[in-house]
Formats: structure tokens, sequence, C-alpha cells
């Protein structure tokens, strides 16, 4: 989704995107998950948009980071967003407005899907670039 210049600067500079990559995750999916998940306390439909853009983002930035290693990025993604949320959890303890997100079942539940989605959109991307180098080589 990227241009390819955009992808060849990240490739030049892995490691400050990856450290950009793994920052960006822990504190969004620290900040966001009470306002992103339906029929919980808190739920904002602009929020979880702004979310999913910054998902975007992170999956991009990915594509330009890792090549074809996309049960890196999932595993990646998924400790990360685990690690933010309860970073999160561990700041709050024993808020009331955090008890109806510590059932088990949000718990995990929400590293999984937001591993999964920003593993998702890394695969779609990466497609999307291959694609494209392929056309700018052919001409």
């Amino acid at each position: 989704m990227f241009g390819t210049d955009n992808y060849k600067k990240i490739e030049k500079n892995r490691k400050y995107f990856l450290v950009f990559n793994v920052i960006t995750i822990l504190f969004f999916t620290g900040i966001s998950f009470t306002y992103v998940i339906p029929n919980l306390k808190g739920f904002d439909l602009g929020s979880s948009f702004i979310v999913f853009l910054i998902y975007i983002v992170v999956a991009n930035v990915f594509v330009g980071v890792y090549v074809h290693k996309t049960v890196l990025v999932f595993f990646i993604s998924l400790i990360f967003s685990a690690l933010g949320m309860g970073w999160r959890l561990w700041l709050e303890w024993g808020e009331f407005s955090l008890a109806e997100h510590t059932n088990i079942v949000v718990m995990v539940g929400y590293p999984c899907i937001t591993a999964f989605i920003i593993t998702l959109i890394y695969a779609v991307s990466e497609k999307l670039k291959t694609k494209k180098l392929v056309i700018i080589d052919r001409k």
C-alpha cells in the first residue's frame, strides 16, 4: 500500500521501524482495548476506525521490515498486543471501569484478534507489493 520508495526506506532502517512498530502496538493496544470491543462499556466506533487505520500502518511497515515472514509478524503482534493490554490492566488494576474487560474471553481474545488483523493486512499488502514490483520489473 506504500510506494516502493517508502518500502526501500523501511528496508534500509529496519531496526528503527521495528522499534516503531513494537511501541505502536504496545501503546495502541494498551490504550484502545477498552474502546474497540463492541457490547462492552466504553465502545466507540470512531476509536475503532482510528485503531484500524493504525493497524494498517503497522502492517505495512512490517511488509518493509519482514519479507515472507507471516508467522513471525503474527507472533510479534500477538506478544506485544498482549503485553500492551497487560500493561494497561496492571496500571489500572481495581478500576471499576475495567470490570467488564477483565474476563478471560476479552483478555485472550483481544490480543489474538489484533494479531490476526495485523497479519491479515500484512499478507494482503505483501501480495500487492510483490505484484507491483513484478509490474515495475516488466517495464
